[in-house]
């Protein structure tokens, strides 16, 4: 018949009085005094927890299991002192690799009171377990405590519960109550400080989730392109669209050439440009035909020029002979005023033409 030993343990609380209490750990473990003994540890292993938590959350449906403070419940009868319930528990998980659990943990009022006062922070369960295996069989009774006699690692729902109380808490003074390193590396992240108030954090998560919608929004469209087979009877070759623009600027180089040619033909006919001033009004056409118009139209029509003569058959004005040679007409002045050159020069050309 297989020996059964009662042990009492301690393990660290929630300052927050998480509503799950870790109870046991996982694997072989021992306690600060010592116990179980010299070479000797506690066991419990995954599938043996599994079925301790079935056992006691079935147990523990009809009468709750009870939590005490300092064991009192165990020590009533030997002092004679009250044992007032610091919590009750009817159902209990275990986490593979972590351990045995109380879930839903109700604390009574003044538990609540003193584990947020800091006055008990250990829980110590009472266990069964077989003295050859060490293998822990049952949780009788569970404690709150001053001094724990079993180190576990903080668990999750401790976390958890220290986490949203830093955000959840409203200081009068920051100083007092510093803030969660989880909140500051938000706030980094966002290019904010410490100092940021609530409205700025809150625009700057806006500003952040509008630039992730806008970046989803093209990734989507990109893929829908990639996705698309081109119609090929939409789409020319670039070669052929390079070719094409090629023929369109020089249909359109010629069409200004014809333009002016015509342009400078009639201002020939009509006196107003000299062999030695056309280059310029032709190169000024190709570039501008506009202004080469404008050019045209403001220069007076000089006869002599056109192959006429001077007065076209009427007496000269000036009354000074000379075959044209005297003194310079009005059209005369006119057109070397336009095309700044000088009479003997515009005489000269109109010889020439």
């Amino acid at each position: 018949m297989k020996k059964t030993a009662l042990a009492l343990l301690a393990v660290a609380l929630s300052v927050q009085a998480a509503a799950d209490v870790h109870l046991l750990p996982a694997g072989e473990f021992v306690g600060r005094d010592g116990r179980p003994g010299e070479n000797l540890t506690w066991k419990l292993s995954d599938e043996q927890g599994r079925a301790l938590a079935a056992r006691m959350s079935e147990r523990h449906q009809r009468v709750k299991f009870q939590l005490d403070y300092e064991h009192q419940s165990m020590l009533a009868e030997e002092n004679g002192k009250p044992a007032p319930a610091s919590g009750w528990a009817t159902t209990f998980e275990w986490r593979d690799g972590d351990g045995l659990y109380a879930t839903g943990v109700q604390w009574t009022t003044n538990a609540k009171q003193m584990i947020e006062a800091l006055e008990y922070q250990y829980i110590s369960p009472v266990i069964a377990y077989d003295k050859k295996t060490g293998v822990v069989t049952d949780v009788i009774n569970a404690a709150l405590v001053g001094i724990p006699n079993l180190d576990l690692n903080p668990v999750a729902q401790e976390r958890v519960a220290r986490m949203n109380a830093s955000f959840s808490s409203s200081p009068t003074n920051p100083e007092q109550s510093p803030m969660s390193p989880i909140l500051k590396a938000m706030l980094a992240a966002l290019g904010l400080a410490e100092t940021a108030t609530e409205q700025e954090a809150t625009s700057a998560i806006a500003t952040l989730k509008a630039s992730a919608e806008s970046v989803s929004g093209l990734n989507t469209q990109i893929a829908t392109l990639k996705a698309q087979n081109p119609d090929p009877t939409k789409w020319a070759p670039i070669e052929t669209v390079n070719t094409l623009n090629t023929e369109i600027a020089q249909l359109r180089a010629s069409s200004v050439e014809r333009e002016v040619d015509a342009l400078i033909e009639q201002a020939r006919a009509d006196g107003k440009v000299v062999a030695a001033v056309e280059p310029v009004w032709r190169n000024l056409g190709k570039v501008n035909v506009t202004q080469l118009k404008q050019l045209i139209d403001a220069t007076p029509a000089n006869p002599a020029l056109a192959g006429k003569s001077q007065t076209e058959g009427k007496p000269p004005g000036g009354g000074g002979g000379g075959g044209g040679q005297g003194a310079a007409s009005e059209e005369e002045l006119a057109v070397c005023k336009n095309m700044g050159m000088t009479l003997e020069q515009l005489r000269a050309g109109a010889t020439a033409a």
